[in-house]
């Protein structure tokens, strides 16, 4: 089997281990991907690309074992659509989403919870950073209700604002209130 990924071919070839849980697989390069907790500028945990390849045979031949997530990019953070699974037939495209709730289970649940708030937001249109709104409005200071999400605002006056989608923390302090 053959996938392609951008430029990368990556081909199945047998591995000489029976009863090992390996595949040799045919490809430029081949990296594992892990979980990044972060530091203190990026606190938020993400995917990286590991610094270890995977285990090299020969020039263009590398060995994974089945289930591993990986990737043909090269660099530090994977390309969302360049992740892989490893599978008995080769590599198999796999969403970020996925590999990120493979790679840390105890995270899914509230990764789920974030993409929901996060797609409420966008569907009212709200930025993710803060951002200056010029121009007539009603925002208030604060986190208030808007359709099915919240924003926040700070520094409004009646010709302008800086406003943000509301946090799930933020908006989990306000309990049953009505705004």
């Amino acid at each position: 089997m053959t996938a392609h990924r951008n430029d990368s071919a990556a081909e199945v070839l047998p591995s000489p281990h029976t009863d090992s849980k390996a595949v040799r697989i045919a490809a430029r390069w081949l990296s594992p991907i892990l979980v990044w907790e972060g530091t203190r500028t990026r606190t938020e945990p993400t995917l990286v690309i590991s610094l270890r390849p995977c285990r090299r045979i020969d020039v263009r031949l590398w060995e994974a074992e089945v289930g591993e997530i990986v990737t043909t990019d090269t660099g530090r953070f994977p390309f969302r659509h360049m992740l892989s699974v490893v599978t008995e037939d080769g590599l198999a495209p796999i969403d970020y989403d996925e590999a990120f709730d493979i790679l840390d289970p105890p995270g899914a649940e509230d990764r789920a919870a974030q993409r929901i708030h996060d797609a409420a937001a966008d569907a009212e249109g709200l930025p993710r950073q803060l951002a200056r709104f010029v121009g007539e409005h009603d925002l208030r200071d604060g986190v208030h209700r808007v359709g099915n999400s919240h924003y926040f605002a700070e520094r409004c006056t009646r010709r302008q604002a800086f406003w943000r989608r509301a946090s799930r923390a933020e908006v989990a302090a306000l309990g049953g209130q009505r705004t």
